[in-house]
């Protein structure tokens, strides 16, 4: 008989597994679909252009622009210092196998898929099966968190650098294994490498340590460091080269982001973000496209999130799980106060750095009420899932038909590039001009210049002082309205329409 009891207990436990990973698979799936589904609608500006230009200098096949200095630094921020460089070696891996941008935001989008299935290890990890499928779930469908795997940009990578570092945190703190110690110093490095976002991890890597610290060994975080310290020497040459110019209007820049927003004022929509990046609250700002009760929903998950994770660490305050999970709460409010004190004005790309968390934190308030509330739970949970799944369809179906939007997302990479390849298709041999109004003299976004070098055709593409023989004039008929005059030039040129870009052609040669 007990060999029979222990037989079907074996057999459940195993059916409970399968199912479990079949759960897990469909998950899997669905977030690779939303990530990779029109991938070339993508977001493609100035930024995703020059970090594939200066990835592809990392590879040894520089763009004919004028330079082919292999980069020390990366972008640069929006406070006005250059980037460390990491994110663009990362990026140098996909183009070197591809010339195509389309390789760089698939590395990224694949990454993001990669990301789900670590937010369910450490789902599992911290906590429970229920608590990791469903928060793996809330991630894979959650309208930021795609929108977030979907562009070239560097804090698109942080979500595995930061389920890693959780992953290491648990087997420092529970399973009491001190050479991770090295491996959280790298993880906290190379995230903060990728976007100064992270710095928040320096708070959190006290924390563990000063929590851990009867495990904690010098011997481990000194390799740490000096790995750490290695993977910086570029960055640190770069400055070194600049004489300290990239940090000499760091204040400055400080105070007018400050100046713009007061301390009140940064903390109240820190916290808006910070809820909002669970859910969809704020995506109009991007998209140009309202979403009802996108607020409400992000409020609502938000707040249980958190209350889900203070509940947790009051309740286990005697269990081996304690400061592993009060580290994530810490984690959780760490990036609200830090924007608060440092003056910068918060955007929601900064609080990327907080995945997987708030998806970990709404599971765990999704789990208590499932135990006592079975189907109000079920609910719930059905609600989320299917508000995010329309919320995505909704935002995917109006960029898939304007080709674009007219707020921050602008003109979808395929119409650029489509429009770039009849530029270049009609002037084999001749030289050319671009201009984005009938002046003649606008100003030619960045990503134009960089996708029409990305063909060997571009070495027919002349300044205007070798007398071009027309004008390729770009109009983003999604955010610029002609002016009547306009409108009269162009009814007597001809034109060619790639989605929301109207090319018309000036042929100078005539006049």
């Amino acid at each position: 008989m007990e060999m029979a009891g222990s037989d079907q207990s074996h057999k459940k436990r195993f059916s409970n597994l399968s199912y479990e990973r079949m759960l897990l698979v469909v998950t899997l799936l669905v977030a690779a679909f939303v990530r990779f589904w029109h991938l070339d609608l993508m977001e493609f500006k100035a930024d995703e252009a020059e970090a594939c230009r200066l990835a592809y200098h990392v590879v040894g096949n520089p763009l004919p622009d004028g330079s082919n200095q292999f980069p020390l630094a990366g972008l640069t921020s929006r406070i006005g210092v250059r980037n460390p460089p990491l994110f663009i070696y990362l990026l140098a891996l996909p183009l070197a196998c591809s010339r195509s941008p389309f390789a760089a935001v698939g590395f990224i989008a694949l990454c993001n898929v990669v990301a789900v299935w670590l937010c369910y290890c450490v789902g599992r990890r911290y906590f429970s099966p229920f608590v990791a499928l469903v928060a793996a779930g809330l991630y894979a469908v959650s309208p930021w968190a795609i929108v977030f795997s979907r562009k070239i940009w560097a804090q698109d990578l942080l979500p595995v650098l930061l389920c890693l570092f959780l992953l290491a945190a648990h087997g420092f703190l529970v399973d009491k294994r001190p050479g991770l110690v090295a491996w959280l110093v790298v993880l906290a490095g190379v995230a903060i490498q990728v976007h100064f976002s992270a710095l928040i991890l320096l708070g959190v890597l006290a924390f563990v340590f000063v929590a851990g610290r009867g495990v904690f060994r010098w011997k481990w975080f000194w390799i740490g460091a000096a790995a750490t310290l290695l993977l910086y020497l570029p960055y640190i040459f770069s400055l070194l080269a600049a004489n300290g110019d990239d940090f000499s209007q760091l204040a400055g820049r400080q105070q007018y982001w400050g100046g713009r927003l007061p301390a009140l004022g940064r903390f109240l929509l820190s916290l808006r973000y910070t809820f909002a990046v669970s859910s969809a609250d704020a995506t109009e700002f991007f998209t140009d496209i309202p979403v009802r009760f996108a607020l409400p929903l992000s409020l609502v998950a938000g707040v249980a999130g958190l209350v889900g994770l203070i509940g947790l660490c009051f309740r286990d305050r005697a269990g081996p799980f304690f400061h592993a999970r009060l580290m994530l709460l810490i984690w959780f409010v760490l990036p609200v106060l830090g924007l608060a004190v440092v003056g910068n004005a918060p955007f929601p790309h900064y609080f990327v750095v907080l995945y997987p968390l708030p998806f970990l934190g709404l599971a765990v308030a999704l789990e208590k009420i499932v135990q006592r509330w079975r189907w109000w739970g079920g609910a719930l949970l059905g609600a989320f899932l299917v508000g995010y799944t329309l919320f995505d369809v909704g935002v995917f179906r109006a960029i898939t038909a304007r080709g674009g939007s007219a707020a921050d997302y602008g003109i979808a990479y395929a119409y650029k590039a489509a429009a770039m390849n009849f530029i270049l298709s009609e002037n084999r041999d001749c030289p050319f001009n671009l201009s984005t109004d009938f002046s003649l003299g606008g100003e030619v976004p960045l990503e134009y210049g960089f996708l029409l070098a990305l063909e060997a055709r571009a070495s027919h593409w002349q300044p205007a002082s070798s007398r071009p023989l027309r004008t390729y004039v770009l109009i983003d008929t999604l955010a610029v309205k002609l002016s009547p005059e306009g409108e009269r030039i162009a009814q007597g040129l001809r034109r060619r329409e790639f989605g929301p870009l109207t090319v018309y052609i000036v042929p100078l040669a005539a006049k």
